[in-house]
């Protein structure tokens, strides 16, 4: 996934804004792997953005009345976006997890680099969507965002796992397994 295919998704999007939802469904990757996309293209000046919600919302630089006309992406997600595991819809799910990334960044929870976090967040949504996963599946999905920090998926597990555990949601499962302990144990472990 390059920069120019994330500026291509501006064109296809129907709405003057998309989201890093948007570019996840439409390129094939995580919505973090979409995020630091699209955060790039916001820090070289080509995408503005802002804060909706909990949501995140990207539009050109330049096309200032977008923000004017920015509908709420929940409103326009389809009722068979729904999680199964959770009985979420995908924004609501998504807002779970910023709240976990938030959480990390404000306890200064280790990893401390963007990158780190990011991935730790992708294992966080991996294993609630899929629930108890191996680690070498984990491994393979979660690496494939994260070529450009990490020489190997190994590597970067080497780099994660010592930290799932602090996690909100994430626990170790039975031998060479981690597994999502729920929506309400989350919530209760952020205060929410």
């Amino acid at each position: 996934m390059t920069l120019e295919d994330v500026r291509d998704v501006f064109d296809e999007i129907r709405g003057p804004v998309v989201t890093s939802s948007d570019v996840s469904d439409r390129l094939g990757c995580t919505t973090e792997a979409a995020r630091q996309k699209l955060t790039r293209l916001y820090d070289r000046g080509e995408v503005d953005k802002r804060k909706t919600g909990r949501t995140v919302i990207y539009w050109r630089a330049g096309e200032e009345d977008a923000r004017a006309d920015a509908v709420e992406p929940a409103a326009e997600t389809p009722a068979d976006t729904t999680n199964a595991e959770s009985g979420c819809t995908r924004d609501e799910s998504e807002d779970l997890a910023e709240d976990v990334r938030q959480y990390l960044e404000t306890t200064d929870t280790p990893p401390k680099t963007e990158h780190g976090r990011s991935a730790i967040v992708d294992v966080f949504r991996y294993l609630r969507e899929h629930g108890t996963t191996k680690t070498g599946e984990l491994q393979d999905e979660i690496y494939t965002g994260y070529t450009d920090e990490w020489g190997s998926a190994r590597t970067m597990w080497n780099a994660l796992s010592r930290y799932l555990e602090d996690v909100p949601g994430i626990e170790k499962g039975g031998y060479g397994e981690w597994a999502y302990t729920g929506d309400e144990s989350v919530r209760d472990e952020l205060g929410l």
